[in-house]
């Protein structure tokens, strides 16, 4: 169990973490201080949070900071002053409104922000106890403006609020709603209606709005700031139409339960919770994962990727780092060669009544020409066909002593095996380009719409299918330490595509063996996604195929502990380590259950 400083430490992390993520802006710089947070230019300054605060306040905080980061995200503050006019009370309004925009665009894409700022305005809401009295409109405003652009109903807490606004738009209360959300996307034409609709209702009396000055730049700059909005809303790409849809496949509106309890201003978290801080960045996030397209992506064999020529050079290159721990190659395939094959030998059963006369018990019979001659027959120990499958990272941080690694394990596993019937199949996985290749090219050309998913072509690289014999295949290996092969990673994908080809062998065991140096890693898709977009689909895999259980699934850590993502893990630090680590292993695994 954590103690508290390191706790606290650790969430402050993922705080700092989850707020990039959201706000698309990995050049935030965030601080934390005392009391209240604010944002100023390019640095977020959140609430220091402490051991009591967590424990009582746990969504309260969350919410701070996820609203702050989708300010960052959705909110042009130019384009907001703009707008601004020269009194106070209509300018509380405006603010008011946009952060409820703000909120309800972030809310769309993200649950668990909808649920940790949902929860901070209940709390709010019974804290304050608004009064039903013009002082606080814009804070009505803004509470009603939540409830309407969700489609969500805080209940009876919020019954002032929805009053006093029912009466001072009458009975243009829901067109009014509905026409903002309409352009919920787009800041400057939704403030520019805001402004348009108060002001025909008398909401903006005697109120000197913007001065001519300002109308004429509003104008001119009325397609710059446009264009400007929608990188600012970071491809958010919701149309009329998306919105629409999302109302008519909630036909009844949300209720919210409210807080009951007077003087509760904190949320629920228990003990529990707290420890579980670390894993807070997971946001339970978004939607499930999913490829913008797979129209660039390529299975193909390894010597495809390279003429034979080629091939016999990067092989020689590679036999020549093999060539010194020749001696440990022979050692471990010795010693798993005689395990496996110690496991399929003949064993005797006795006392039958035929078969092969049993001589060791002829004594016997001629103590005592009564008793009855004793047979015996040989029975094989069922070996269950096996096929192995070795899924080999060629991500770019393999590049040097991983990758060599990563082939020499390959290759003492294949030679083994092969020589014990035992079939093996070896994969490996990367992209095509450096962040992102005609994937996100086509992203860029249909207006970067948001959250599309993987953003890269994957290349799932062939180098020796499980029919094909070790003598063919060997040479593919060289493969592996050709400037250029090795990009970036998205294991999760990769795990998927091992275990389907695994899948439909006819083998009745079905083993898939990982060999990677950590998380998967892809900055186009990073960069568009959630921080840990890739990782939760990796543990989500993983996950299911652990699960599933019809392929037994391991992982060789090559100079990083990857049993963070595998319950069968190992890790291999150094080549010396290699010989003794893997004869365990996979004595374990040939082990006859």
């Amino acid at each position: 169990m954590l103690k508290n400083e390191e706790l606290i430490e650790e969430f402050k992390k993922s705080l700092i973490v989850t707020v990039k993520s959201i706000s698309k802006k990995e050049d935030l710089e965030i601080n934390f201080i005392k009391e209240n947070p604010f944002i100023e230019g390019n640095t977020i300054n959140l609430t220091q949070p402490n051991i009591e605060s967590l424990k009582k306040n746990l969504f309260y905080i969350r919410a701070e900071a996820d609203k702050m980061a989708l300010e960052c995200r959705f909110h042009s503050n130019e384009i907001h002053q703009n707008f601004l006019a020269n009194d106070e009370n209509a300018n509380e309004i405006l603010n008011a409104v946009e952060e409820s925009r703000v909120e309800a665009n972030g809310s769309y894409i993200f649950k668990g922000v909808k649920a940790n700022i949902t929860k901070k305005h209940l709390i709010d809401l019974k804290k304050n106890k608004l009064k039903k009295s013009n002082e606080n409109i814009a804070e009505a405003f803004r509470y009603v403006a939540y409830e309407k652009f969700l489609n969500i109903d805080f209940g009876k807490i919020n019954e002032n609020n929805r009053n006093l606004i029912k009466k001072k738009l009458g009975n243009n209360y829901e067109k009014f709603f509905q026409d903002l959300k309409k352009q919920i996307n787009n800041q400057e034409k939704f403030t520019s209606k805001l402004l348009e609709v108060l002001d025909q209702l008398g909401l903006l009396n005697n109120l000197e709005k913007i001065n001519e000055n300002n109308e004429k730049d509003v104008e001119n700059k009325k397609d710059e700031n446009s264009n400007e909005n929608k990188n600012n809303n970071d491809e958010l790409d919701y149309n009329n139409n998306k919105i629409d849809d999302i109302d008519s496949n909630s036909k009844q509106v949300q209720q919210i339960p409210s807080i009951e309890k007077d003087g509760d201003t904190g949320d629920d978290s228990s003990d529990n919770d707290i420890q579980n801080v670390t894993k807070i960045e997971n946001l339970n996030k978004i939607d499930e994962y999913k490829f913008y397209t797979n129209k660039y992506d390529e299975i193909i064999k390894a010597e495809e990727l390279s003429d034979l020529k080629e091939l016999d050079k990067l092989r020689y290159s590679l036999d020549k780092q093999v060539f010194s721990f020749q001696p440990l190659i022979a050692k471990i395939a010795n010693k798993l060669q005689r395990k496996l094959l110690a496991q399929q030998k003949r064993h005797w059963e006795f006392n039958l009544e035929e078969g092969f006369l049993d001589t060791s018990r002829l004594a016997r019979i001629v103590a005592n020409p009564k008793n009855q001659l004793s047979y015996k027959k040989e029975k094989e120990i069922e070996f269950k066909d096996t096929i192995v499958s070795l899924l080999i990272d060629n991500s770019g941080s393999m590049r040097g002593r991983p990758i060599t690694v990563a082939a020499l394990c390959s290759d003492i596993l294949a030679k083994t095996l092969e020589r014990c019937l035992i079939k093996t199949e070896i994969l490996g996985f990367t992209t095509k380009a450096w962040k992102g290749g005609e994937s996100r090219e086509n992203w860029i050309k249909n207006g970067k719409p948001s959250n599309p998913g993987r953003l890269n072509d994957l290349r799932h690289i062939i180098y020796k299918s499980g029919d094909a014999p070790w003598r063919r295949s060997r040479k593919n290996l060289g493969l592996l330490l050709k400037e250029g092969i090795l990009k970036e990673n998205v294991d999760g994908e990769a795990l998927v595509w091992a275990y389907n080809r695994l899948k439909y062998r006819n083998e009745k065991r079905k083993i898939l063996i990982i060999i990677s140096d950590g998380a998967p890693v892809d900055d186009s898709t990073l960069s568009v996604n959630l921080g840990n977009y890739l990782e939760k689909n990796l543990r989500d895999v993983i996950n299911l195929i652990e699960n599933k259980k019809e392929v037994e699934l391991l992982a060789i850590g090559i100079g990083h502990d990857v049993s963070r993502y595998y319950s069968k893990a190992v890790t291999i630090m150094d080549v010396d380590q290699l010989g003794e680590v893997l004869l365990k292993e996979l004595s374990d695994i040939f082990s006859i259950k």
